[in-house]
């Protein structure tokens, strides 16, 4: 085991995450004020990530729903899926985050990881404690971010298509 490596790929994924949380608010910025009126921009700032990526997907897809966008309908529906999608990745991100890792070793050596999140759930059925712990190395967190890329690439290509849209006016407005 390369715990390094390892300790390393949290830091990636921190930085890939936080390009997520840019993105959004980027695209929240355009439609809100896509002439950069007023620059910097305060709004969006200190939203909590769930809040900021449903409050951007509400903007959105109130934008597709006003304006006859071209392919705004399949749009609309792919930016609300990536809602789903960045939802699951936050969550993992917190997981990571908040987790104690525990170093397995042996003859002086770490042989591997556990991450352990010290919260503690119920299971509603049996009233069972559970348990979130599992073996930890890169390949859980590079696996996450292989996983994620085409919801990342796709979130990116959203906006550049604002971008193309705008004037957001020039369309006809939707009855």
């Amino acid at each position: 085991m390369n715990l390094e490596r390892t300790y390393q790929s949290v830091g990636e994924f921190v930085v890939a995450f936080q390009w997520v949380e840019n993105k959004y608010r980027e695209i929240g910025w355009f439609i809100l004020d896509p002439e950069r009126t007023d620059w910097p921009p305060m709004q969006l700032r200190t939203e909590r990530t769930a809040d900021l990526i449903k409050k951007v997907t509400e903007l959105f897809l109130v934008l597709i729903e006003k304006y006859e966008l071209p392919d705004g309908e399949e749009r609309g529906a792919d930016f609300r899926s990536l809602q789903f999608v960045f939802d699951q990745l936050r969550r993992f991100r917190n997981r990571l985050l908040h987790s104690t890792y525990i170093e397995l070793k042996a003859g002086g050596e770490v042989q591997g990881l556990i991450r352990s999140n010290p919260k503690i759930g119920v299971d509603s059925e049996t009233g069972e404690l559970i348990w979130d712990q599992e073996p930890f190395s890169e390949d859980v967190v590079y696996g996450k971010l292989k996983e994620s890329a085409d919801a990342m690439f796709r979130l990116s290509q959203h906006y550049v298509q604002l971008i193309h849209w705008y004037p957001f006016d020039r369309f006809p407005k939707r009855a």
